[in-house]
């Protein structure tokens, strides 16, 4: 078993939605556990992505298995969503990024870890502050303290509130 933590964004269509239905999909798979959702953040896209703002939060949850089985599940949820296998600079329905798993450390082709974009996003560590007061594994830093070296000045707005540990945020239909 590993603690794990996902940064999830949309900035297509009915971005809630898609967020909701891909972490829907990820909790329904064999080897997820307990969970705790961030609040929801609504930010402009950076880094040359295309499209209007993004909606963004993060998973923290436990996973009964090998990061590989969770990073292929992940890549499911995408697909399912209607995301492109390669995302370049298009927007997205549904990006989700594996932020760390345990303390599993590496470099290849197919993954890094800890995800290399955490500490310039501040996209990710405004949501990652919410459900993780802890130092990010292979980071030696809490997200709060992350968020206070970021050159990132992006505006970013919390528009859901982090919900109870095992439900989703309350959502207007």
């Amino acid at each position: 078993m590993a603690e794990f933590a996902l940064g999830m964004g949309s900035n297509q269509e009915n971005r809630i939605r898609n967020i909701i239905e891909g972490i829907r999909y990820l909790l329904s798979r064999f080897g997820m556990g307990l969970f705790r959702l961030s609040g929801v953040y609504e930010t402009p896209p950076i880094e040359g992505v295309e499209g209007g703002s993004f909606l963004n939060c993060v998973l923290v949850g436990k996973f009964y298995g090998h990061v590989e089985e969770l990073q292929k599940i992940c890549r499911e949820a995408e697909i399912l969503m209607g995301s492109t296998v390669k995302k370049n600079n298009s927007s997205r329905t549904l990006d989700i990024d594996l932020l760390f798993f345990g303390d599993v450390t590496r470099n290849d082709e197919d993954l890094t870890l800890p995800h290399p974009g955490i500490q310039r996003r501040r996209f990710v560590l405004e949501p990652l502050s919410d459900v993780w007061h802890s130092k990010i594994p292979g980071l030696k830093a809490t997200p709060e303290e992350l968020i206070n070296k970021c050159s990132d000045r992006s505006r970013i707005v919390r528009i859901y509130d982090m919900p109870a540990r095992g439900c989703f945020w309350e959502v207007p239909s």
